[in-house]
């Protein structure tokens, strides 16, 4: 008999082709009267923009300066922009990057958030936020954090470029695949872990082969927000080396993506409920499907492709090993190398 507790963060869900029209509505629905848009620089500001101009009268500014792994000062920057606005609720419009800026000033204000997410890696549904300083990134938990609507519109993914299409697909798929082994598992993340792999397993490859496929993008949307989900129960190797990684300035998205088939590969067999339900999902052997699917998408290959220097190795794994990790199995230092060593 498995014990355990499942504890989730209301939250609303507005899922529908053109929904990014309704995110007023979602807004106002929320209290808000000034409504600051977070976005990344770029064509992530344009689409920024356009949320901003339908806010119209309750939009108090965009402040398109997100970048990845939210560093101190970008986190510092957002802060202020919302004291200077005199903002009441943040409107999150792109990836990883604009809900992490979001989430570092819902920390320390409260204020709360509508996410308007344009890729797949399910963070708009966690708890989980993280900053970056120097090649530390510090993340926690806080339900503050919790975007209180998400607003998916399959129609924004339309655009997205295979590459990052696959990479943030990926980073779902490594929140489903360790989620079913992690000790804090429960018959409900293990239920959205199963279901998304499905999903993700029958029309990724679709995405990547036709990107407005638009059937396949609204699928892959849906598993992204059950991925995000499974990520609140708890995290272990994997999600605990992209950490250290992402803290030497490693892409977030692509570096899951590289070390997922490795990692996979080391903790299956001690996981045999997660194989069984990985390989009726993915139609074969996980860890082998894993890397056939990452070796056939146009993202980075290998952790030297992304910026590790081959010397950091052995401090990755020494941050790792640190940690006592147990689930499936024990995950000591010279085992954490050998698997970053593949990985390079």
């Amino acid at each position: 008999m498995q014990n355990f507790i499942h504890d989730a963060p209301q939250q609303r869900v507005v899922f529908a082709s053109g929904a990014v029209s309704r995110v007023v509505d979602e807004a106002k629905r929320l209290g808000l009267m000034r409504a600051l848009v977070i976005a990344t620089p770029g064509s992530g500001a344009r689409l920024g923009q356009q949320v901003l101009d339908q806010l119209g009268s309750i939009g108090a500014g965009l402040h398109a300066e997100a970048v990845i792994h939210v560093p101190k000062d970008v986190a510092e920057g957002g802060r202020k922009v919302t004291r200077d606005t005199n903002a009441d609720g943040l409107v999150a419009v792109g990836g990883g990057s604009a809900i992490g800026l979001a989430k570092a000033i819902a920390l320390s204000t409260g204020l709360p958030i509508v996410a308007v997410p344009t890729t797949y890696s399910g963070s708009e549904a966690t708890p989980i936020y993280g900053t970056s300083e120097g090649d530390r990134k510090i993340t926690g938990r806080d339900n503050k954090v919790v975007p209180r609507t998400i607003v998916y519109d399959p129609d924004l993914t339309l655009g997205l470029p295979a590459a990052t299409s696959a990479a943030s697909a990926m980073n779902a798929i490594a929140h489903c695949v360790e989620g079913l082994w992690i000790a804090e598992r429960t018959p409900v993340t293990v239920a959205y872990a199963t279901e998304a792999m499905r999903r993700f397993g029958d029309y990724l490859p679709r995405v990547i082969a036709n990107g407005k496929d638009t059937e396949a993008r609204a699928q892959c949307l849906v598993g992204a927000w059950l991925a995000g989900i499974v990520l609140t129960a708890g995290t272990a190797l994997h999600h605990k080396l992209a950490h250290v990684l992402g803290g030497l300035g490693l892409p977030h998205a692509e570096t899951h993506a590289i070390i997922l088939p490795h990692v996979t590969r080391f903790n299956i067999a001690a996981a045999p409920d997660a194989r069984a339900r990985l390989t009726d999902a993915l139609g074969g052997d996980p860890a082998d499907v894993l890397e056939k699917m990452l070796r056939s998408f146009p993202i980075p290959q290998r952790l030297r492709d992304v910026g590790l220097p081959e010397d950091r190795i052995d401090f990755v794994a020494q941050e790792a090993g640190k940690l006592g990790l147990t689930v499936p199995r024990p995950a000591p230092v010279d085992d954490v190398r050998t698997i970053l060593k593949a990985a390079y």
